[in-house]
């Protein structure tokens, strides 16, 4: 196999990275060990094409083979056993025509081609060949163009999986036989079905409805079998973070089937506790039934169990980087002394290990590594480099990021964290971006962050706070946020910034704002409250009515729904708090802005309407206040969901934005 090594934290005269190559996509990514751990999987990104990738570990001679799969994009590769793998590929079909369209078609889509992308999970042997398409023998499913949801491996029962899939209009649950792609329905969802698990037996255990915005999920329980036929009962309700169904609230989550057929392990929030922790959970009762793991600073995050006992293995959480506690005192002296091996700077992030836990997998990143991959062997403590998750951003100069403590002007303590360029003098003071973070209930850790280093490249320094209502340190530090909207909350950006001013890294004059989502409501309201705090002001996807967005939460997800409940709760009732929200919308406050202002929102956002952005367009007008706006025709709310032009367009936007009104020295 061919190693090469890598120096973490020694910038020396490298260059920093463009924009176009920290908005590049990854050619490195979802690296697998099988379970003996003998082989590794993976996936190459080729210029246009993605590659399976197959190495044998125990042969340090060896070099990896690569795969192609047609006109076919990989997008993540699993184990089944050390001899077969499954593969999730999306390929284009013309919808004119009907047929698949090939890569070089592609390069040149006319309008009238109507390219529309399909997913499917192969079945093959370790050499890609015996490739089985599963569900193609299916005629009803020819035409689905979302079969890649894989629910369970079922470990058991080698010959089978378990996966979702549309038919007649609703999510079903579907047996499918890996060597000749056979599928039986095994439960019947509804249409606003979107998620499915299983129990430790491989049995349909909970699912997943959404209501009709994707904003609120109901967690739907077995509840028996009669005439064949499941039943099932709502046991509780919980809000979606964001519009990414995969990316669900810490409040309530699924990771594991737990130790018997009733059971799950979850990361929850019960009632009366502060933190989120590892619970075991019995659906049928929906009741929490043991305590597995808490911690008494952080939310935990996440965890992984052992595949032979059921057992945890491993809870993590995050201080301020990535921190694991394992079961296994002696994985947690391993743990520690990669953690000391990478500068303690670093997250080392535990992807999966072998079954008998003598190889791990690990992923290290932070603001100065995109992300890099490494075998590590427990038995002699050594490990090899795999390679980078983009190889764009190898031999780049990166700005550090350290953790600045400041106490608000209430006395609470608060931390956010300050990127700077690298090869700074100790007492250079570049100008000043403050970032706050969206949601508002989110936070920012110690993370490669793309928009941050492009900022950095570009000679700025940028500050990430987590003020108060910001997630993971326990629902009491996340209420202190509530109804404090233009308030607290942005009280708390302002003594961050007045701290740095005071330590002698930045200078008052030199500064703007910018932030996405809740950030660039923050932003706004930096505007409007505080008008002559900062240089410039640059808005993302923001809310800028309260009122206004109040009353759009309320018409698309409906009076008495949770999504409308969570918002009053944050920002204030529409009619109750009329006053209390209209002195702190910046659109109501237009006419106190004295500074420029850019307006960013995409066309297509279903979080926070494009509408608050025109809002503010036109109070800027009526106010004859200088503003500059940008609409993404094809973006949604969040940044994964612009395409590789619009989230260029976007950066360049900013940049020229901020060269013309905050010019680096």
């Amino acid at each position: 196999m061919n190693i090469s090594g890598i120096a973490h934290g020694e910038t020396g005269k490298l260059p920093p990275p463009t924009v176009e190559e920290l908005l590049d996509d990854p050619t490195f990514w979802s690296p697998k060990l099988s379970p003996s751990g003998k082989y590794l999987a993976g996936v190459r990104g080729v210029e246009d094409n993605s590659l399976l990738m197959i190495v044998d570990l125990d042969d340090e001679d060896s070099v990896p083979d690569y795969y192609p799969v047609g006109d076919l994009f990989v997008n993540w590769v699993e184990w089944i056993s050390d001899d077969r793998v499954l593969v999730s590929v999306t390929g284009f079909v013309n919808l004119r025509t009907g047929k698949q369209m090939t890569r070089e078609a592609l390069k040149d889509i006319a309008d009238t081609q109507y390219p529309a992308p399909f997913t499917r999970i192969l079945s093959m042997k370790r050499d890609a060949s015996d490739a089985v398409i599963l569900f193609d023998n299916n005629r009803l499913m020819n035409r689905n163009f979302g079969l890649g949801r894989v629910v369970s491996l079922l470990h058991d029962d080698p010959d089978h999986i378990l996966m979702a899939a549309w038919q007649d209009w609703d999510l079903d649950l579907f047996r499918v036989n890996i060597l000749d792609g056979s599928s039986e329905v095994v439960a019947r969802g509804m249409s606003a079905t979107y998620r499915w698990y299983a129990d430790k037996n491989g049995e349909p255990a909970i699912r997943y409805n959404s209501n009709s915005r994707g904003t609120v999920i109901y967690v739907y329980a077995r509840s028996g079998i009669e005439n064949g036929k499941y039943n099932w009962r709502k046991v509780r309700t919980v809000r979606l973070k964001r519009d990414d169904p995969d990316d669900l609230v810490t409040e309530f989550r699924l990771l594991e089937p737990g130790p018997t057929a009733s059971t799950y392990y979850v990361i929850a929030r019960p009632e009366n506790e502060d933190k989120i922790g590892v619970y075991l959970y019995d659906f049928e009762q929906n009741a929490y039934v043991e305590t597995v793991y808490k911690n008494d600073k952080f939310d935990v995050s996440g965890a992984l169990f052992d595949r032979n006992t059921s057992e945890l293995a491993v809870a993590h959480f995050h201080s301020h980087r990535f921190e694991a506690a394992f079961a296994d005192p002696v994985y947690q002296r391993h743990f520690e002394a990669l953690q000391t091996y990478f500068g303690n700077r670093l997250n080392i992030h535990l992807i999966m290990s072998t079954d008998d836990g003598s190889r791990w997998l690990i992923r290290v990143d932070g603001p100065t590594d995109p992300g890099s991959y490494y075998i590590y062997f427990l038995e002699d403590a050594s490990f090899r480099y795999l390679g980078g998750s983009a190889t764009s951003l190898q031999n780049k100069a990166f700005g550090e990021a350290e953790v600045i403590s400041y106490t608000a002007r209430d006395g609470l303590a608060l931390t956010g964290y300050l990127t700077r360029p690298t090869e700074l003098a100790p007492d250079a003071k570049p100008p000043l971006i403050m970032l706050p973070h969206g949601g508002p209930e989110s936070r920012d850790r110690m993370r490669f962050n793309a928009r941050v280093q492009i900022l950095v490249a570009a000679g700025y320094q940028v500050f990430q706070p987590n003020f108060r209502g910001s997630e993971g340190y326990g629902i009491a530090f996340a209420d202190m946020g509530r109804r404090e909207w233009g308030r607290k909350m942005q009280t708390d950006l302002e003594d961050g910034f007045a701290h740095l001013v005071e330590l002698g890294l930045a200078e008052k004059d030199r500064a703007c704002i910018m932030g996405g989502s809740y950030g660039g409501y923050a932003a706004l309201a930096a505007a409007t409250l505080t008008p002559d705090l900062y240089r410039c002001v640059i808005a993302t996807a923001a809310p800028t009515d309260l009122s206004a967005f109040l009353r759009w939460v309320r018409r698309e997800d409906g009076r008495d729904s949770e999504a409308y409940e969570y918002w009053v709760e944050h920002i204030g009732h529409p009619k109750n708090d009329k006053a209390m929200i209209e002195a702190v919308s910046p659109a109501l406050l237009a006419d106190r802005i004295t500074k420029p202002i850019l307006l960013i929102h995409g066309k297509e956002d279903r979080v926070v309407p494009v509408k608050q952005t025109t809002i503010m367009e036109k109070a800027l007008k009526k106010a004859n206040k200088p503003y500059t706006k940008l609409i993404l025709e094809d973006a949604g709310h969040y940044y994964g969901s612009r395409s590789d032009e619009e989230a260029l367009e976007e950066q360049e936007a900013i940049l020229e934005f901020l060269a013309e009104h905050l010019p680096v020295n």
